[in-house]
């Protein structure tokens, strides 16, 4: 069996294995990061992950195949350094030109699964291929027997795994929230470069290669400062012009907060206004100029007396000031899946936690298996960009939400129409409560599940009546009570979502047949 010319010694052997590790987190580092990367365009569905998980499934496969078929006929330690070296710079060049190729995929496919999988390829299959070289070639360049194949190849390939797995773990729980996707893609960038030079120790004078690792280290500061400034904060934004204020990247969202006049909207998506999860007036952040959480006040009229409301999904806390100011004995627990937002709902909105009010960072059905307090309302509006995730929407989930209501107590749900998904909610919430009313406004459809029986209209009229003249609202419950409809019965025989069937994003995607006002 032939020798590769530069055959590494003992040495050589150990920094190949050590690279190989590291190499092995970069690309899934990188992959975990190609989700901040999408899900401001692309929302963060199955589409998207399909789209990351094929793309770094291809591009690896190609570097597979041309890495060991170069390593047949070039086993050189510096041809193996270079294709680390070409896949790191790309990385550190990326957050640049990352935006640029999204907005030309933007302009071509909007639709996110053939617009996900069109940008996935464009920004992530050229530095995952050179990287994936890595683990064939230096398979080439450990192995010096056919006797020992087995032992090199299982070698290389388990380190650069074990590798992948700390640069899963470690991304997705430790550095994007502290550093951010761009100065986190740049560091990654620089890891593989000084990786990659560390490989030709042998090949090049110690000094020439301790100055570029220094040299590294001064442009990883300098990136990280350049980003640290973008980020910073105009402390009165009242003053500020219209436009952006902040963007804050979190382990869940990147969270967008733009001004307009008096009113400071939170958005987890950069464009459309679909995706706006709240807007407040800074002016008065008791209002709510969305007219939608105006109708979710509807619920207060249904119980007797309201004493305690769970509200999940947080936003900017409008819901939640509103109620405080025209409800002060009213005890709410916020949940928020993301701390990121509850920071930016205390920083920018004027959210504060009190006696009476909770701010709490989980998810809404994890806190309900563990909290089995009872609460007069639960309302929820969770939506994370354009869509509710699929554990919210299920027979299981509205059956725990059933048991942690009081006697009386109503479940006050904002939901979209317009697609096969809105029938299979209100199929599904039908089948756990007895009761369930619907409130349309504009795009937004309120729907009120209860346990009890059905109010006539002059029954709601007396109660939304009496919830006005008592809480003092400053948008009147009556007329709202005055809209409520029945839900279609063609709607409510639509498929029912359980934890083991909820195609939450196919049928997100359908269009609704059969509308009527819907």
């Amino acid at each position: 069996m032939a020798e590769p010319a530069d055959r590494p010694g003992p040495a050589p052997v150990f920094l190949i294995q050590a690279v190989a590790f590291i190499v092995g987190a970069v690309i899934m580092s990188f992959e975990m990061l190609g989700s901040r990367y999408l899900n401001p365009f692309f929302g963060s569905g199955i589409y998207t992950w399909a789209s990351l998980i094929s793309t770094v499934l291809s591009a690896l496969a190609v570097g597979y195949f041309a890495g060991g078929h170069l390593a047949d006929r070039r086993p050189r330690v510096a041809i193996l350094s270079l294709t680390v070296i070409l896949g790191s710079i790309y990385l550190l060049l990326l957050p640049l030109f990352a935006e640029t190729l999204i907005m030309m995929t933007l302009a071509v496919a909007d639709d996110p699964r053939t617009g996900s999988l069109i940008a996935a390829m464009a920004l992530m299959f050229v530095p995952v291929a050179l990287l994936g070289m890595y683990s064939p070639f230096a398979v080439r360049l450990v192995l010096r027997s056919t006797q020992d194949s087995g032992s090199v190849a299982g070698a290389i390939y388990g380190i650069s795994t074990v590798g992948s797995i700390v640069g899963t773990l470690g991304t997705t729980f430790l550095l994007i929230p502290v550093m951010g996707s761009r100065a986190l893609t740049a560091t990654l960038g620089l890891v593989g470069l000084v990786s990659a030079l560390l490989l030709l120790l042998p090949l090049m004078a110690r000094t020439r290669v301790l100055a570029a690792a220094a040299a590294s280290v001064l442009l990883l500061s300098a990136t990280n400062h350049a980003l640290a400034a973008e980020a910073s904060i105009v402390p009165d934004i009242l003053q500020r012009p219209d436009g952006p204020v902040a963007h804050i990247e979190s382990e869940y969202n990147d969270i967008y907060l733009n001004k307009r006049g008096t009113r400071l909207g939170m958005s987890f998506r950069r464009y459309g206004s679909d995706y706006t999860e709240s807007i407040s007036d800074l002016s008065d952040p008791a209002k709510l100029p969305v007219p939608y959480t105006r109708t979710m006040m509807i619920g207060m009229a249904y119980p007797p007396d309201p004493k305690s409301m769970l509200m999940m999904g947080l936003g900017g806390g409008s819901i939640s000031t509103y109620l405080e100011r025209h409800l002060p004995a009213l005890t709410i627990d916020n949940i928020e899946l993301d701390p990121a937002v509850i920071a930016a709902a205390e920083k920018y909105f004027g959210v504060r936690q009190t006696d009476k009010v909770r701010l709490i960072a989980s998810d809404g059905r994890v806190f309900l298996n563990k909290n089995k307090n009872r609460y007069d309302v639960i309302m929820i509006d969770a939506f994370r960009g354009g869509y509710v995730p699929f554990h919210l929407l299920t027979t299981e989930f509205c059956q725990l939400l059933k048991e942690r209501l009081t006697p009386g107590g109503v479940a006050v749900l904002n939901v979209h129409s317009g697609t096969q998904l809105f029938g299979s909610v209100l199929a599904t919430l039908n089948k756990v409560f007895p009761t369930i009313d619907l409130y349309q406004q504009d795009g937004n459809i309120i729907v009120v599940a209860s346990d009890g029986p059905r109010l006539s209209d002059a029954d709601l009229a007396r109660k939304a009546d009496d919830a006005q003249d008592r809480y003092k609202f400053a948008y009147g419950l009556l007329p709202i009570a005055r809209t409520r409809v029945v839900p279609p019965a063609g709607l409510l025989r639509s498929a029912i979502l359980t934890d083991d069937f909820a195609p939450v994003d196919l049928y997100d995607s359908i269009e609704q047949k059969n509308q009527r006002r819907w």
